[in-house]
């Protein structure tokens, strides 16, 4: 009853379709407006409605059959004898010269590198586009968001390995302020606690053997220190997680042979599923227009890269606890302690009672003070039709409200003008109060008995 859910089932849907109905690569969008030699793009050349992966027996290949499961592909070592092959998707190659030098793709980008805080240019950050908000999409959200005063918090929801992402994605955890990261801190812990998922500031969600890394114009840093707001990203898991196999064990998985172990092990679990989605096409030969012969198939991008339907059902309740607690910490504007006095013959004192009795402050984090979007409270009085006012304000800015405890009393004098009181039948005066992320409040004030 206090509070409106926006929700946006896919911020990318034409990506998102890419690769639900064919399996095939991409981030968000790749751009192959100018298609440029030596370059392959993806296509279904075998009319199986799928773009997989094509294997091709190469002396320079970098991969060979593994032993243990020949299902799969393993790094090429200096101890491995007999086939090695290349990998590439299932395409064309454009204006192909014959020589090895081959790109896959155009331009890839990436929408959660063209969020604006701390935005960076290709190729200091791949995937950022042409400048924040480029991607037409990236640019509906934005307007929505800065349209919407009311909304105190935003929730992202992603197929990695599973976690509870916080803020940073850039920096240090110095970067924000303390008591914001306390609460930031808080509630994680209670998004973890709801769903099992470990909790990862996003400067730490990165293999084991890799430094603290840097995301430009990422959706957390914009979260915050655009708005004002606590975000969070669930991470709602992959198929190894369904596996058995944990976040902690993927990210500290820093070798080939670690890595390795980690697939036979999906694939073993996979085996022993009565109800399974298909996660591997057999390598099928295929005569390559360009390539020659090649193998078809390999691992389905489409189905490892999400959880089962069980465990999301499980994820989800989870999720689900979470964000009802979040919410309800909102901010929540009341007007108390209404009256009306009579002080002298057709004048009239007015009082109330403006609070705010939600936990979190009108301006959501400490950070959020200083942000123009996040506004402050206004108070309007109306006055009805022969009604005068004698205070010396009427209209008033009243700043922000702390959580739970803050409140401002708020006096006008008003006059009924002389005959007036044939005019001024019912209502004396409206209040209405703009209360940014607390929501706004409108309010009659009726003429005293």
């Amino acid at each position: 009853k206090r509070i409106a859910f926006y929700i946006v089932p896919r911020l990318n849907p034409d990506g998102a379709e890419f690769i639900v109905t064919t399996s095939g690569r991409v981030r968000s969008r790749t751009d192959r407006t100018a298609r440029e030699p030596n370059t392959l793009y993806q296509q279904d050349l075998n009319d199986d409605g799928l773009i997989l992966t094509m294997r091709q027996l190469h002396p320079d290949g970098p991969f060979v059959v593994d032993a243990q499961d020949t299902r799969l592909l393993i790094r090429r070592r200096k101890e491995h004898q007999g086939s090695f092959y290349r990998l590439l998707p299932e395409g064309l190659i454009h204006d192909w010269d014959g020589s090895d030098n081959i790109r896959v793709e155009g331009r890839s980008l990436d929408w959660n590198r063209n969020w604006s805080y701390d935005w960076r240019p290709e190729p200091e950050q791949p995937g950022a586009g042409d400048f924040p908000f480029s991607e037409p999409e990236m640019r509906a959200m934005a307007e929505f968001i800065h349209s919407h005063p009311n909304l105190f918090a935003i929730l992202g929801y992603h197929t990695g390995p599973g976690a509870v992402l916080r803020p940073p994605s850039t920096g240090s955890d110095t970067d924000l302020l303390e008591s914001d990261w306390q609460v930031l801190q808080e509630l994680a812990q209670i998004g973890a606690e709801a769903t099992g998922l470990p909790i990862y500031p996003a400067i730490k969600y990165h293999a084991a053997d890799k430094r603290d890394i840097n995301l430009r114009g990422h959706f957390h840093n914009f979260g915050y220190h655009h708005l004002g707001l606590y975000v969070f990203e669930f991470e709602l898991g992959i198929l190894a997680n369904s596996a058995g196999i944990t976040t902690e064990e993927l990210l500290a998985a820093t070798k080939d042979e670690q890595r390795e172990a980690i697939a036979r092990r999906l694939m073993a679990w996979w085996d022993q599923q009565e109800q399974r989605d298909p996660v591997y096409v057999p390598w099928t030969p295929f005569s390559h227009p360009q390539l020659g012969r090649v193998e078809i198939g390999g691992l389905l991008r489409r189905h490892l890269a999400g959880r089962t339907l069980p465990d999301l059902e499980r994820i989800a309740q989870g999720t689900y606890r979470f964000t009802l607690e979040h919410a309800s910490r909102h901010p929540r504007i009341t007007v108390e302690d209404v009256t009306v006095d009579r002080v002298a013959s057709e004048i009239y004192r007015l009082r109330i009672r403006v609070a705010n009795r939600g936990q979190f402050p009108t301006h959501i984090s400490e950070k959020g003070k200083s942000l123009r979007r996040l506004r402050p409270l206004r108070v309007e009085i109306h006055l009805a039709h022969g009604a005068e006012l004698l205070s010396c304000e009427g209209h008033r800015d009243l700043g922000h409200l702390a959580g739970l405890t803050d409140s401002r009393m708020l006096e006008w004098f008003i006059a009924v003008l002389k005959g007036g009181t044939q005019q001024v039948t019912s209502s004396l005066a409206e209040i209405k109060v703009f209360g940014g992320t607390g929501g706004n409040l409108s309010l009659v004030i009726p003429m005293p008995k």
